[in-house]
């Protein structure tokens, strides 16, 4: 959007991630206490009085700010301002990240005027769904190996483990066992999440631990093979860069969206899958040196995530949004 010179803002949490991502790259972020639906009744009670005073909040921002059109990427952050933008007539849109989509999309999705959805799985699950795919930073499609290694200090091959920015801790604890007690005849990162950054260590001089990386492309790169959970977005930021994967979908995800979202690229053969029970240091070890030692199956599963990548999916997601905001806005 921002190479279209369209003016941007942002609704959000206040304890979101993205309370530091979206000021930090330059956008306007109106941040609103909220609170999700868990929890027993004096926490919901909470929760539905927060997001009725925001459905309110987001009536008064939309009106001062007279956007032409309003895009929700899902869960209860962004649920406020598309019930908001309904009622004031301003054409919204959805974007729904999982194959099995959530309650608040399923819920919001009545207010828009289309559903944008990266797996078809999600399309058959919704109406007025439309399947762009995942938009994805253009810094993970050019990502070089070489610039990856060099900046992050790394000699070849390269192992990367990751489970998004919140972490995840048994595959965390599995890892710093697994390669952490001494050195290792292949470097291995490990960004861990900022809440699990305090109590992992490592022996292995080829060991690297690192909370969070928001130039993640650089490690991506730089990889032979990445362990992941299955978010949406990991998936598609490797898919970009294209490397060998092992899928570790995240067991309690709502609707078990993570094993249907590693299904999408297991059944493509772009990755292997690695429930979470099955995770424990002696397994993740294994399956990280098989990889490492066959040379023609890590090409084969680097070329087909490479192929499920979707490149135009945020151009076309802005395309949307600019056509609808032509005749779109608060009258």
């Amino acid at each position: 959007m921002r190479a279209t010179a369209a003016d941007v803002a942002f609704i959000g949490s206040e304890s979101g991630i993205e309370a530091g991502l979206v000021p930090d790259a330059g956008y306007k972020l109106h941040a609103l206490p909220l609170a999700g639906l868990s929890g027993g009744p004096v926490a919901r009670a909470r929760a539905g009085l927060l997001f009725a005073r925001a459905v309110s909040r987001c009536r008064a921002i939309l009106k001062s700010f007279r956007p032409g059109a309003v895009l929700g990427v899902g869960g209860y952050a962004s649920a406020p301002a598309v019930l908001a933008a309904g009622t004031l007539g301003i054409p919204t849109f959805l974007h729904e990240q999982n194959s099995v989509p959530g309650r608040v999309n399923r819920f919001a999705s009545r207010f828009t005027r289309e559903v944008l959805v990266t797996f078809p799985a999600a399309q058959k699950a919704l109406s007025r769904a439309v399947p762009v795919g995942m938009p994805t930073r253009d810094e993970f499609f050019g990502a070089s190996r070489e610039e990856g290694l060099a900046r992050l200090g790394l000699e070849p091959p390269v192992v990367l483990l990751f489970g998004g920015s919140g972490g995840a801790l048994k595959l965390n604890l599995a890892a710093t066992a697994a390669f952490g007690g001494g050195e290792t005849p292949y470097s291995v990162i490990q960004v861990s999440g900022r809440r699990d950054f305090a109590r992992l260590s490592t022996k292995n001089p080829r060991h690297k631990i690192i909370p969070y990386d928001n130039e993640l492309w650089h490690a991506v790169a730089a990889s032979d093979v990445v362990v992941m959970r299955a978010g949406a977005g990991s998936l598609f930021d490797t898919a970009a860069v294209g490397r060998a994967s092992v899928l570790v979908p995240y067991p309690y995800a709502t609707g078990d969206h993570q094993l249907h979202n590693a299904r999408y690229f297991t059944e493509g053969d772009a990755a292997e899958l690695m429930l979470d029970d099955e995770v424990d240091a002696a397994a993740l070890q294994s399956r990280v040196e098989g990889l490492l030692k066959d040379d023609t199956r890590r090409g084969v599963l680097a070329r087909n995530m490479r192929a499920l990548a979707t490149p135009h999916a945020a151009d076309e997601v802005a395309r949307k949004l600019l056509a609808a905001a032509t005749n779109g806005g608060i009258r």
